[in-house]
């Protein structure tokens, strides 16, 4: 076995199967962005196994094994969302990695991937082909992990579901809300729900004076607002909300607001490493300041420190996205950030061009401002479905963010979104 190629140590049991290659270079870039401590111990690195299937292909798995993972990688993306990390380790291991649900919850969305999958290709369920492994250690190329409790697991899949998300949010997304629970509550963790439950980052905001070289300053304000996972009816993550800057802001202003999100998100992710407590977290950044290479270089200087963090929990959503920007341009600016942080999201335009330029660009979701599509009233929910419709396909997450009342959070799942966050509320 090739000493650059993980392996799986099962213990105490010597005869459970090993993982003794990798498909790909990006699975050891994976393991290297997953290694922190934190994460581990935290539950939310789990293994998924495809040898029922290969050993039910017999032969016929070399032709079919392309089919076989296009399908599981399709499940996986459709049920752990743009805020956790998956990879393809061999021919029949996959890596789940679900930071913004850890515990016994990231290890029951797992199984569920694992059964949708064995369903498909076996026709049938049986307790010896369901292999879930919580990973515990990653040592440079080796992984050591063991064999999950299927009857824990079972108990937590079958758990009755979150209550509706607008039923929850109509409170007001972050403010105090004894009916909402946490993930791992919902899921069958003993420890009761605090009463006085709130999201972590929810209810926070910041002002920040910006001076750009030339330009008037102003105060930019910063805030935290929780996003939905819509087929779950939970909170998964959190978006960096802006307001104040300028209409119509040029370059030199669009690098300065930039550089106070990120010294936001660089002070929330420092905080992370000293209280603990995974969460991911969607920063927002102008397409213009990621191609350029001097602005580029200035905004990961203000994140260097927290590097790591920055890889297991950051989503970077691309803005400025107009009609008009260069495909190919679009893709290399991906490929250049995406090691850098969990994923790589694109906020767009309503527009037929618009939604052009980003087919096959890698994004691994779609965000669109909820004031671009004025959802308000019959007409509103009419222009959320039709923008739905139009983005179907081209990504597996589609996100909306802004909604002026949490009552639309409902609208936006029935029309076909997957995540949703509602404006600031009011003094903020």
């Amino acid at each position: 076995m090739s000493t650059s190629s993980p392996q799986v140590q099962v213990e105490p049991a010597p005869q459970e199967a090993r993982v003794d290659r990798i498909a790909s270079a990006a699975a050891l870039d994976m393991l290297e962005r997953l290694k922190d401590p934190a994460l581990l111990a935290s539950g939310a690195v789990n293994l998924i196994a495809l040898d029922a299937i290969q050993a039910k292909l017999g032969d016929r798995w070399e032709t079919k094994r392309g089919r076989v993972w296009e399908h599981v990688e399709r499940e996986i993306e459709r049920t752990i969302g743009p805020a956790n990390l998956s990879v393809r380790l061999d021919d029949t291991h996959y890596l789940i990695a679900l930071p913004s649900s850890p515990g016994l919850a990231a290890q029951a969305t797992c199984l569920t991937v694992l059964q949708d999958v064995l369903k498909f290709f076996l026709g049938e369920l049986r307790p010896a082909d369901m292999a879930v492994r919580n990973i515990s250690a990653i040592e440079g190329a080796e992984i050591i992990s063991a064999p999950v409790d299927l009857h824990r697991l079972h108990a937590a899949a079958s758990a009755p579901q979150a209550p509706a998300a607008a039923s929850t949010a109509r409170q007001g997304a972050g403010a105090p809300s004894p009916s909402a629970p946490s993930t791992a509550i919902m899921l069958g963790e003993e420890a009761p729900a605090a009463p006085d439950w709130r999201p972590p980052l929810a209810g926070r905001s910041f002002r920040e004076r910006v001076e750009p070289p030339k330009r008037p300053p102003f105060e930019l304000t910063v805030s935290d607002e929780p996003v939905w996972n819509l087929r779950q009816g939970i909170i998964t993550s959190f978006v960096i909300d802006r307001a104040g800057a300028p209409a119509g802001a040029d370059a030199p202003v669009q690098e300065e607001i930039d550089m106070a999100v990120f010294r936001h998100a660089a002070d929330l992710l420092r905080e992370h490493a000293s209280q603990g407590g995974p969460f991911v977290l969607h920063v927002p950044v102008h397409f213009m300041s990621l191609a350029t290479q001097r602005t580029r270089l200035r905004l990961l200087g203000v994140t260097q420190p927290v590097r790591e963090a920055m890889r297991q929990m950051v989503l970077l959503e691309i803005c400025g996205l107009d009609p008009g920007v260069p495909p190919s341009r679009l893709i290399e600016v991906i490929g250049l950030v995406r090691s850098l942080c969990g994923g790589v999201l694109g906020r767009v335009r309503p527009s037929k061009p618009a939604l052009a330029a980003v087919r096959g660009c890698g994004l691994k979701g779609l965000v669109i401002e909820a004031p671009l599509l004025a959802p308000q009233g019959p007409e509103g929910e009419a222009r959320l479905k039709v923008f739905a419709g139009a983005a179907h396909g081209l990504s597996p997450n589609l996100i909306i963010h802004g909604l002026p009342t949490p009552n639309l959070i409902d609208v936006a799942a029935s029309a076909g979104f997957t995540h949703a966050s509602a404006a600031p509320l009011p003094g903020k």
